[in-house]
């Protein structure tokens, strides 16, 4: 597969917005094909502390099982070469999503994530990146 979003992304702090406490003082984002599957790596330092997430998806939307607690499924969705589209599932409602969207340059990557706050609403995150 061929598409903007694949690489390897750094995170531009200063950009960022977080509801539920400030953005991390680092952090890169990583989206490989392999094979027919997304393999995605995000690495962050927050408050001096090393953190990591990792996870893979089909680009057509066919849930996989999630290896984080609390996550039932997860799935992407390849919008176009440019978009990439994703959500969570727990007890079949759907508690995180996000939309990763690169610049018409290629050289810029935006990520609104929201997650349920447990309320019926939504704690938002926005991350801008730039390709590494």
């Amino acid at each position: 597969m061929s598409a903007a979003y694949l690489g390897t992304w750094r995170l531009v702090p200063e950009l960022s917005h977080y509801d539920a406490g400030g953005p991390p003082e680092s952090g890169s984002y990583r989206i490989e094909d392999r094979d027919g599957v997304l393999h995605f790596t995000i690495d962050w330092v927050k408050d001096a502390q090393a953190m990591s997430a990792s996870y893979i998806g089909h680009a057509d939307g066919t849930p996989v099982t999630a290896p984080h607690p609390g996550v039932d499924e997860a799935s992407v969705l390849h919008e176009d070469d440019r978009t990439l589209s994703g959500s969570a599932t727990a007890g079949g409602a759907v508690i995180a999503r996000a939309m990763r969207r690169v610049s018409t340059d290629g050289r810029l990557m935006s990520v609104l994530q929201e997650t349920a706050n447990g309320q019926g609403g939504w704690h938002k995150t926005f991350q801008l990146y730039f390709r590494q």
